[in-house]
Protein backbone atom coordinates (compact mmCIF):
# COMPACT_ATOMS: atom_id res chain seq x y z
CA UNK A 1 0.00 0.00 0.00
CA UNK A 2 1.25 3.48 -0.73
CA UNK A 3 2.30 6.13 1.73
CA UNK A 4 -1.15 7.70 1.68
CA UNK A 5 -2.68 4.48 2.83
CA UNK A 6 -0.23 4.11 5.64
CA UNK A 7 -1.03 7.61 6.75
CA UNK A 8 -4.72 6.76 6.67
CA UNK A 9 -4.28 3.73 8.91
CA UNK A 10 -2.08 5.62 11.33
CA UNK A 11 -4.60 8.42 11.40
CA UNK A 12 -7.43 5.97 12.02
CA UNK A 13 -5.64 4.24 14.87
CA UNK A 14 -4.93 7.49 16.59
CA UNK A 15 -8.53 8.61 16.23
CA UNK A 16 -9.81 5.44 17.80
CA UNK A 17 -8.66 6.76 21.15
CA UNK A 18 -9.67 10.37 20.88
CA UNK A 19 -12.16 10.42 18.06
CA UNK A 20 -14.61 8.15 19.85
CA UNK A 21 -15.51 10.82 22.31
CA UNK A 22 -16.38 13.32 19.61
CA UNK A 23 -18.10 10.88 17.31
CA UNK A 24 -16.18 12.07 14.26
CA UNK A 25 -15.73 9.85 11.18
CA UNK A 26 -12.59 7.74 11.13
CA UNK A 27 -11.44 9.29 7.86
CA UNK A 28 -10.29 12.51 9.53
CA UNK A 29 -6.79 12.95 10.90
CA UNK A 30 -5.76 14.19 14.31
CA UNK A 31 -5.39 17.78 13.20
CA UNK A 32 -8.97 17.75 12.05
CA UNK A 33 -10.12 16.47 15.42
CA UNK A 34 -8.29 19.18 17.34
CA UNK A 35 -9.59 21.76 14.92
CA UNK A 36 -13.10 20.39 15.36
CA UNK A 37 -12.88 20.57 19.10
CA UNK A 38 -11.57 24.15 19.03
CA UNK A 39 -14.23 25.06 16.51
CA UNK A 40 -16.91 23.48 18.71
CA UNK A 41 -15.70 25.37 21.76
CA UNK A 42 -15.53 28.71 19.97
CA UNK A 43 -18.90 28.01 18.38
CA UNK A 44 -20.43 27.22 21.73
CA UNK A 45 -19.18 30.47 23.16
CA UNK A 46 -20.45 32.55 20.28
CA UNK A 47 -23.72 30.76 19.95
CA UNK A 48 -22.97 29.35 16.49
CA UNK A 49 -22.87 25.71 15.49
CA UNK A 50 -19.42 24.19 14.89
CA UNK A 51 -18.42 23.31 11.35
CA UNK A 52 -19.22 19.59 10.93
CA UNK A 53 -16.62 19.13 8.25
CA UNK A 54 -13.71 19.42 10.67
CA UNK A 55 -11.00 21.92 11.57
CA UNK A 56 -8.85 21.89 8.42
CA UNK A 57 -11.38 23.57 6.21
CA UNK A 58 -12.32 25.93 9.03
CA UNK A 59 -8.69 26.86 9.48
CA UNK A 60 -8.30 27.38 5.73
CA UNK A 61 -11.41 29.55 5.68
CA UNK A 62 -10.13 31.55 8.59
CA UNK A 63 -6.74 31.98 6.89
CA UNK A 64 -8.46 33.04 3.69
CA UNK A 65 -10.56 35.58 5.54
CA UNK A 66 -7.48 36.90 7.38
CA UNK A 67 -5.54 37.25 4.12
CA UNK A 68 -8.45 39.04 2.52
CA UNK A 69 -8.73 41.42 5.44
CA UNK A 70 -4.99 42.11 5.27
CA UNK A 71 -5.24 42.83 1.56
CA UNK A 72 -8.14 45.18 2.16
CA UNK A 73 -6.19 46.95 4.92
CA UNK A 74 -3.20 47.35 2.65
CA UNK A 75 -5.36 48.77 -0.11
CA UNK A 76 -6.93 51.22 2.33
CA UNK A 77 -3.54 52.43 3.56
CA UNK A 78 -2.16 52.55 7.12
CA UNK A 79 -4.79 52.32 9.86
CA UNK A 80 -4.53 54.67 12.81
CA UNK A 81 -4.45 52.95 16.18
CA UNK A 82 -6.32 54.84 18.89
CA UNK A 83 -4.20 56.22 21.71
CA UNK A 84 -0.91 55.63 19.89
CA UNK A 85 0.99 58.33 17.93
CA UNK A 86 1.64 57.45 14.32
CA UNK A 87 4.96 58.12 12.55
CA UNK A 88 4.92 61.01 10.13
CA UNK A 89 6.05 58.74 7.31
CA UNK A 90 2.81 56.74 7.48
CA UNK A 91 0.58 59.72 6.81
CA UNK A 92 2.06 61.94 4.10
CA UNK A 93 1.11 65.56 4.46
CA UNK A 94 -0.57 67.33 1.57
CA UNK A 95 1.75 69.57 -0.39
CA UNK A 96 0.58 73.20 -0.21
CA UNK A 97 0.08 74.80 -3.57
CA UNK A 98 2.66 77.47 -4.41
CA UNK A 99 1.57 81.01 -5.04
CA UNK A 100 2.05 82.48 -8.54
CA UNK A 101 4.89 84.63 -7.20
CA UNK A 102 6.70 81.57 -5.81
CA UNK A 103 6.25 79.71 -9.08
CA UNK A 104 7.68 82.65 -10.98
CA UNK A 105 10.70 82.78 -8.64
CA UNK A 106 11.40 79.08 -9.18
CA UNK A 107 11.52 79.63 -12.92
CA UNK A 108 14.11 82.42 -12.65
CA UNK A 109 17.40 81.22 -14.05
CA UNK A 110 20.69 82.86 -14.78
CA UNK A 111 21.00 84.12 -18.32
CA UNK A 112 23.30 82.43 -20.78
CA UNK A 113 25.66 85.41 -20.52
CA UNK A 114 26.03 85.07 -16.74
CA UNK A 115 26.54 81.31 -17.03
CA UNK A 116 29.32 81.80 -19.57
CA UNK A 117 30.96 84.47 -17.41
CA UNK A 118 30.79 82.14 -14.42
CA UNK A 119 32.53 79.39 -16.37
CA UNK A 120 35.21 81.82 -17.56
CA UNK A 121 35.91 83.10 -14.03
CA UNK A 122 35.96 79.54 -12.67
CA UNK A 123 38.32 78.39 -15.41
CA UNK A 124 40.74 81.25 -14.72
CA UNK A 125 40.71 80.49 -10.99
CA UNK A 126 41.26 76.77 -11.65
CA UNK A 127 44.20 77.19 -14.04
CA UNK A 128 45.96 79.70 -11.77
CA UNK A 129 45.21 77.97 -8.48
CA UNK A 130 48.68 76.56 -7.84
CA UNK A 131 50.71 79.69 -8.55
CA UNK A 132 50.32 83.43 -7.95
CA UNK A 133 49.15 85.62 -10.79
CA UNK A 134 51.47 87.78 -12.79
CA UNK A 135 50.58 91.46 -12.99
CA UNK A 136 48.89 90.84 -16.33
CA UNK A 137 47.22 87.65 -15.12
CA UNK A 138 45.78 89.41 -12.09
CA UNK A 139 44.22 92.08 -14.30
CA UNK A 140 42.63 89.37 -16.46
CA UNK A 141 41.26 87.55 -13.40
CA UNK A 142 39.86 90.71 -11.82
CA UNK A 143 38.25 91.84 -15.06
CA UNK A 144 36.58 88.47 -15.51
CA UNK A 145 35.25 88.71 -11.95
CA UNK A 146 34.16 92.30 -12.58
CA UNK A 147 32.06 91.30 -15.59
CA UNK A 148 30.58 88.38 -13.68
CA UNK A 149 29.37 90.30 -10.61
CA UNK A 150 28.07 93.13 -12.80
CA UNK A 151 25.97 90.72 -14.87
CA UNK A 152 24.75 88.79 -11.82
CA UNK A 153 23.68 91.83 -9.78
CA UNK A 154 22.05 93.41 -12.81
CA UNK A 155 19.95 90.28 -13.34
CA UNK A 156 18.89 90.29 -9.71
CA UNK A 157 17.83 93.91 -10.15
CA UNK A 158 20.05 95.18 -7.34
CA UNK A 159 19.80 99.00 -7.15
CA UNK A 160 22.81 100.74 -8.64
CA UNK A 161 24.04 102.19 -5.34
CA UNK A 162 23.77 98.80 -3.63
CA UNK A 163 25.92 96.94 -6.16
CA UNK A 164 29.52 95.86 -5.81
CA UNK A 165 32.15 98.23 -7.15
CA UNK A 166 35.38 96.89 -8.64
CA UNK A 167 37.90 99.05 -10.48
CA UNK A 168 41.37 97.86 -11.53
CA UNK A 169 44.34 99.14 -13.47
CA UNK A 170 47.67 97.77 -14.62
CA UNK A 171 50.67 98.72 -12.53
CA UNK A 172 48.59 99.57 -9.45
CA UNK A 173 50.47 100.54 -6.30
CA UNK A 174 48.33 98.14 -4.25
CA UNK A 175 44.75 97.09 -3.63
CA UNK A 176 42.03 98.12 -1.21
CA UNK A 177 39.05 96.03 -0.09
CA UNK A 178 36.15 98.12 1.26
CA UNK A 179 33.39 96.61 3.46
CA UNK A 180 30.16 98.45 4.23
CA UNK A 181 28.06 97.93 7.37
CA UNK A 182 24.60 96.51 8.02
CA UNK A 183 22.90 99.90 7.99
CA UNK A 184 24.94 101.40 5.15
CA UNK A 185 25.45 100.30 1.55
CA UNK A 186 28.26 99.92 -0.99
CA UNK A 187 27.20 103.34 -2.24
CA UNK A 188 28.40 104.95 1.00
CA UNK A 189 31.97 103.89 0.11
CA UNK A 190 31.84 104.49 -3.64
CA UNK A 191 33.26 108.03 -3.59
CA UNK A 192 36.17 106.94 -1.40
CA UNK A 193 36.79 103.97 -3.70
CA UNK A 194 36.88 106.19 -6.79
CA UNK A 195 39.41 108.51 -5.15
CA UNK A 196 41.57 105.54 -4.12
CA UNK A 197 41.41 104.24 -7.69
CA UNK A 198 42.50 107.65 -9.00
CA UNK A 199 45.52 107.28 -6.69
CA UNK A 200 46.60 104.16 -8.65
CA UNK A 201 45.03 101.55 -6.36
CA UNK A 202 42.81 98.62 -7.27
CA UNK A 203 39.56 98.92 -5.32
CA UNK A 204 36.80 96.45 -4.54
CA UNK A 205 33.68 97.51 -2.62
CA UNK A 206 32.00 94.19 -1.85
CA UNK A 207 28.27 93.80 -1.31
CA UNK A 208 27.38 91.83 1.79
CA UNK A 209 25.41 88.64 1.04
CA UNK A 210 21.76 89.36 0.12
CA UNK A 211 22.18 93.07 0.80
CA UNK A 212 20.01 95.26 -1.41
CA UNK A 213 17.79 92.42 -2.62
CA UNK A 214 14.01 93.04 -2.80
CA UNK A 215 12.41 93.51 0.64
CA UNK A 216 15.84 93.73 2.31
CA UNK A 217 17.10 97.19 3.24
CA UNK A 218 19.82 95.93 5.60
CA UNK A 219 21.99 92.85 5.65
CA UNK A 220 20.79 90.20 8.08
CA UNK A 221 23.28 87.45 7.22
CA UNK A 222 25.45 85.95 9.94
CA UNK A 223 28.73 87.70 10.56
CA UNK A 224 30.61 84.47 9.78
CA UNK A 225 29.03 84.31 6.31
CA UNK A 226 29.92 87.96 5.66
CA UNK A 227 33.47 87.32 6.86
CA UNK A 228 33.83 84.36 4.52
CA UNK A 229 32.80 86.49 1.56
CA UNK A 230 35.31 89.12 2.65
CA UNK A 231 38.04 86.50 2.71
CA UNK A 232 37.22 85.37 -0.82
CA UNK A 233 37.36 88.94 -2.12
CA UNK A 234 40.63 89.50 -0.26
CA UNK A 235 42.18 86.41 -1.88
CA UNK A 236 41.10 87.68 -5.28
CA UNK A 237 42.95 90.98 -4.73
CA UNK A 238 45.98 89.33 -3.12
CA UNK A 239 46.70 86.81 -5.90
CA UNK A 240 48.84 89.28 -7.82
CA UNK A 241 50.99 90.10 -4.81
CA UNK A 242 51.53 93.55 -3.39
CA UNK A 243 49.89 95.20 -0.41
CA UNK A 244 46.17 94.78 0.29
CA UNK A 245 44.54 97.27 2.67
CA UNK A 246 41.06 96.84 4.17
CA UNK A 247 38.58 99.65 4.84
CA UNK A 248 35.56 98.95 7.04
CA UNK A 249 32.63 101.18 7.95
CA UNK A 250 30.27 100.50 10.86
CA UNK A 251 29.96 96.75 11.32
CA UNK A 252 32.22 96.45 8.28
CA UNK A 253 35.00 97.65 10.62
CA UNK A 254 34.28 94.67 12.88
CA UNK A 255 34.53 92.35 9.87
CA UNK A 256 37.80 94.06 8.87
CA UNK A 257 39.24 93.30 12.32
CA UNK A 258 38.27 89.64 11.99
CA UNK A 259 39.79 89.57 8.51
CA UNK A 260 43.10 90.98 9.81
CA UNK A 261 43.27 88.13 12.32
CA UNK A 262 43.22 85.41 9.62
CA UNK A 263 44.73 87.07 6.52
CA UNK A 264 47.89 89.05 5.69
CA UNK A 265 46.27 92.48 5.66
CA UNK A 266 48.70 95.39 5.16
CA UNK A 267 46.71 97.98 7.14
CA UNK A 268 43.21 98.73 8.44
CA UNK A 269 41.05 101.82 8.00
CA UNK A 270 38.10 101.75 10.42
CA UNK A 271 35.41 104.40 9.94
CA UNK A 272 32.65 104.81 12.54
CA UNK A 273 33.69 101.41 13.92
CA UNK A 274 30.93 99.37 15.54
CA UNK A 275 32.91 97.62 18.25
CA UNK A 276 31.04 98.67 21.39
CA UNK A 277 27.32 97.99 20.92
CA UNK A 278 24.72 100.47 22.11
CA UNK A 279 22.73 97.71 23.84
CA UNK A 280 22.20 97.51 27.61
CA UNK A 281 24.44 95.50 29.90
CA UNK A 282 21.96 92.62 30.26
CA UNK A 283 21.81 92.01 26.52
CA UNK A 284 25.59 92.16 26.22
CA UNK A 285 25.95 89.74 29.13
CA UNK A 286 23.54 87.29 27.49
CA UNK A 287 25.65 87.32 24.33
CA UNK A 288 28.89 87.04 26.31
CA UNK A 289 27.53 83.89 28.00
CA UNK A 290 26.42 82.53 24.59
CA UNK A 291 22.81 82.28 25.74
CA UNK A 292 21.59 83.98 22.56
CA UNK A 293 21.75 80.63 20.75
CA UNK A 294 18.69 79.51 22.73
CA UNK A 295 15.57 79.93 20.62
CA UNK A 296 13.43 82.24 22.74
CA UNK A 297 16.47 84.33 23.79
CA UNK A 298 17.44 84.83 20.15
CA UNK A 299 13.89 85.86 19.34
CA UNK A 300 14.03 88.40 22.15
CA UNK A 301 17.32 89.92 20.98
CA UNK A 302 16.57 89.65 17.24
CA UNK A 303 19.26 89.59 14.57
CA UNK A 304 21.26 92.11 16.62
CA UNK A 305 22.41 89.14 18.70
CA UNK A 306 24.56 87.94 15.81
CA UNK A 307 26.13 91.37 15.40
CA UNK A 308 26.88 91.63 19.13
CA UNK A 309 28.56 88.23 19.00
CA UNK A 310 30.83 89.41 16.19
CA UNK A 311 31.67 92.60 18.08
CA UNK A 312 32.36 90.72 21.30
CA UNK A 313 34.80 88.35 19.61
CA UNK A 314 36.55 91.17 17.77
CA UNK A 315 37.03 93.22 20.96
CA UNK A 316 38.64 90.31 22.74
CA UNK A 317 41.30 89.92 20.01
CA UNK A 318 42.15 93.49 19.00
CA UNK A 319 45.34 93.30 21.08
CA UNK A 320 46.64 90.56 18.74
CA UNK A 321 46.53 92.82 15.66
CA UNK A 322 49.98 94.30 14.99
CA UNK A 323 49.39 96.14 11.70
CA UNK A 324 48.79 99.93 11.49
CA UNK A 325 45.22 101.09 12.09
CA UNK A 326 43.62 104.35 11.02
CA UNK A 327 40.44 105.03 12.98
CA UNK A 328 37.97 107.91 12.68
CA UNK A 329 34.61 108.56 14.35
CA UNK A 330 32.20 111.38 15.22
CA UNK A 331 31.29 112.09 18.83
CA UNK A 332 27.60 112.28 17.95
CA UNK A 333 27.52 108.94 16.12
CA UNK A 334 23.99 107.63 16.69
CA UNK A 335 24.61 104.07 15.44
CA UNK A 336 28.06 103.05 16.66
CA UNK A 337 29.09 104.00 20.16
CA UNK A 338 31.89 106.63 20.23
CA UNK A 339 33.47 104.48 22.94
CA UNK A 340 34.50 102.12 20.12
CA UNK A 341 37.23 104.45 18.89
CA UNK A 342 38.59 105.02 22.41
CA UNK A 343 38.70 101.27 23.02
CA UNK A 344 40.42 100.74 19.67
CA UNK A 345 43.02 103.39 20.44
CA UNK A 346 43.72 101.83 23.83
CA UNK A 347 44.27 98.34 22.39
CA UNK A 348 46.28 99.32 19.31
CA UNK A 349 49.87 98.04 19.37
CA UNK A 350 51.37 99.55 16.21
CA UNK A 351 53.14 102.92 16.48
CA UNK A 352 52.03 103.84 12.99
CA UNK A 353 48.36 103.80 13.98
CA UNK A 354 46.41 107.07 13.82
CA UNK A 355 43.05 108.10 15.26
CA UNK A 356 40.87 111.08 14.53
CA UNK A 357 37.75 112.33 16.33
CA UNK A 358 35.19 114.75 14.87
CA UNK A 359 32.79 116.71 17.04
CA UNK A 360 29.80 116.18 14.78
CA UNK A 361 28.79 114.41 11.60
CA UNK A 362 26.93 111.41 12.97
CA UNK A 363 27.43 108.00 11.40
CA UNK A 364 27.88 109.43 7.86
CA UNK A 365 31.45 110.41 8.53
CA UNK A 366 32.62 110.35 4.92
CA UNK A 367 29.72 112.42 3.63
CA UNK A 368 30.37 115.11 6.25
CA UNK A 369 34.17 115.08 6.52
CA UNK A 370 35.52 113.34 3.42
CA UNK A 371 36.34 116.52 1.52
CA UNK A 372 37.64 118.18 4.68
CA UNK A 373 40.82 116.15 4.73
CA UNK A 374 39.56 112.65 5.56
CA UNK A 375 39.83 111.36 1.98
CA UNK A 376 43.40 112.61 1.72
CA UNK A 377 44.40 111.00 5.02
CA UNK A 378 43.02 107.61 3.98
CA UNK A 379 44.68 107.71 0.54
CA UNK A 380 48.04 108.53 2.09
CA UNK A 381 47.63 105.87 4.78
CA UNK A 382 46.91 103.18 2.12
CA UNK A 383 49.97 104.14 0.08
CA UNK A 384 48.16 105.76 -2.81
CA UNK A 385 50.10 107.89 -5.28
CA UNK A 386 49.32 111.56 -5.16
CA UNK A 387 48.51 113.18 -8.50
Amino acid sequence: MNADGNNSRRGGSSRSKSGGRTGKPSGQNSSGNSGGRSGAKSGAKSGNKPNPRGGRQGAENRNTRSAGAANRNRSRGPQRQPGRPQPETQAPRPTPSASPEQKAQRKVQLSRQTQNLTLSAWDLARTRKQQPDTARGQVMTLRAHQRLISSFESERKIPEMDRSFLQIKEGAAGSVLLIHGVSTSPGSLRELAMRLHDADLNVYVLRLPDYGTPDNTISEVSWEAALEQGRQCFHLLARGGGSVHVVGMGFGATLALHLALVESVSSLVLLSPAIMPRENFLQRLVVRMKLHHIGFVHNWLGWNADLMEGMDKARSKIGKIKIPIYGAQCEDDDRASPASLRFLQKKSRNKGSRFRVFADGGHAILANHGDKGLYGDIIKFCGGRSN
